[in-house]
């Protein structure tokens, strides 16, 4: 059976993005917005950081880069767990799933998706980890 990304859509629901290459963050918060989510960006550990401090109540769900400059998805992981245990976080990495990105997934984060981004795929995880209460 054919799946249709329509069957996706959501209202409601905020996505924080975070990644350091900027036409990732463009191409993937466009390709969310048309699925019916409110996404925020990031092109840091630091600025989702902070602005995961400001906006935690209205933030239902984290795309986190695993590879980036600065503070990496995993140690930005780990502060936003520590900030909020309950937080639903999955990581993403054009690397195989492994070293860091297991150690992320071990300490609690709630799946993974490759890059490049399938929509279907992407769009599935993240209706799956955000169905999870």
């Amino acid at each position: 059976m054919k799946t249709n990304t329509n069957d996706y859509l959501t209202v409601n629901e905020t996505i924080l993005l975070v990644d350091d290459e900027k036409p990732i963050l463009d191409l993937v918060c466009d390709m969310l917005s048309q699925h019916g989510y409110t996404a925020i960006t990031a092109e840091s550990g630091e600025a989702a950081i902070e602005i995961y401090k400001k906006k935690m109540s209205q933030i239902d769900l984290v795309l986190l880069d695993v590879g980036m400059p600065g503070m990496n998805g995993h140690r930005c992981f780990k502060e936003l767990f520590r900030i909020n245990p309950e937080i639903k976080v999955i990581i993403t990495t054009g690397y195989p799933a492994s070293g860091k990105v297991k150690e992320t997934l071990t300490a609690g984060a709630a799946g993974f998706i490759g890059k490049p981004y399938r929509l279907a795929g992407m769009l599935k995880k993240a209706r799956d980890v955000l169905d999870k209460r």
